[in-house]
């Protein structure tokens, strides 16, 4: 299994946290259920590894957000459903045969155990917000000025939907990634916006357009606390975009990736009260990827007196390598999509 990029500080990229969690995993299992090294592990084991993460027993469960060296963390919160059971048993594949080219190893127990069959299904088809949706979101988020912790969870979704980053990349990049650039905009008339430098998956580099509005509001968080407001001020160098500015620090820290989901995953349940059933089902589903799919559909689909953005600007936004991902989220809203084929077999 070969080794992710980690983090310019040496820290593990989401990856390498991944793959660190089903190895440390089975190595437990391995150990505690069938009291063998994992070189001693054979078919039968396998097997019995795959039906174990079908259902654990609720000793080995329980709530994501203990740390791992808290007494109270499990390496389970519960069964695996078949999308993640593949991905658990892909990566062990990757581990075994990483351990057989090193020679710790001679043979792969796993190659011989069935996969969950792949669902086909079409990126974001259903991990999306429709336009309502988003809007009922913004909405509420404008509300949100009162605290520092409201000013930063609404930056935290403004700009992930705005740009379509991924979690670990929106909570990496910092002031000095962000450069102004002034153009000529399509009426004419000079504008000037911002491009912010990222390094994403593979340790590939992009830029992706940011709006201006964003980086002056990221511009007034740092004068609101003492720093300079141009946001590209040497001072600010090594800010992070998701800081945490809380009053005892002197210098603000990073937000890190699990706490801006954990805030933006409560504030969508909280969304969700008053709208409709399923509404409120998709915002209590929603998480911070699904506005990545939303940046990534409503782009490409246009909205209603805003021309469609593009596939291949899409495609440099979200980091992708191939063209036909990308374009696996030009889809029409579901009504539109109906009263488009209306239209059609009324003329057949």
């Amino acid at each position: 299994m070969s080794s992710k990029a980690a983090g310019a500080k040496g820290n593990l990229s989401a990856t390498q946290r991944a793959y660190r969690k089903e190895a440390e995993r089975l190595l437990l299992w391995a150990v505690l259920e069938r009291k063998k090294a994992l070189s001693s592990l054979t078919l039968e084991d396998a097997t019995a590894y795959r039906e174990f993460l079908a259902d654990p027993p609720t000793g080995w469960c329980g709530p994501r957000h203990h740390q791992r060296w808290s007494p109270l963390w499990r390496p389970l919160e519960g069964r695996l459903n078949g999308v993640t059971l593949r991905h658990s048993l892909t990566v062990v594949r990757s581990l075994f045969a990483f351990l057989m080219r090193q020679g710790y190893l001679v043979g792969n127990p796993f190659v011989a155990v069935a996969l969950p069959v792949q669902p086909l299904r079409p990126l974001g088809s259903s991990r999306t917000l429709t336009f309502s949706q988003w809007d009922h979101i913004d909405a509420l988020l404008e509300k949100h000025q009162e605290t520092e912790a409201d000013r930063r969870l609404r930056r935290g979704m403004r700009w992930l939907y705005a740009t379509g980053l991924r979690l670990a990349e929106i909570t990496s990049v910092k002031c000095e990634d962000l450069t102004p650039v002034e153009y000529r905009a399509a009426d004419g008339t000079m504008a000037t916006d911002w491009l912010l430098a990222v390094i994403g998956k593979g340790n590939r580099s992009r830029e992706v357009p940011v709006p201006a509005e964003l980086v002056m509001e990221l511009g007034d968080e740092l004068a609101r606390h003492g720093f300079e407001r141009q946001v590209g001020a040497v001072s600010n160098r090594g800010v992070h975009v998701m800081s945490r500015f809380d009053d005892d620090l002197k210098r603000p820290v990073a937000w890190s990736a699990s706490g801006l989901y954990q805030a933006i995953k409560a504030f969508l349940a909280q969304a969700a009260e008053g709208l409709d059933a399923a509404d409120a089902s998709q915002l209590k589903k929603a998480s911070t990827h699904w506005l990545r799919h939303a940046h990534a559909s409503h782009a490409l689909n246009g909205r209603e007196g805003h021309s469609p953005v593009p596939l291949q600007i899409v495609q440099n936004n979200l980091g992708h390598v191939s063209l036909g991902t990308t374009s696996m989220y030009i889809t029409s809203e579901r009504d539109e999509r109906l009263k488009a084929m209306r239209a059609f077999w009324k003329t057949s």
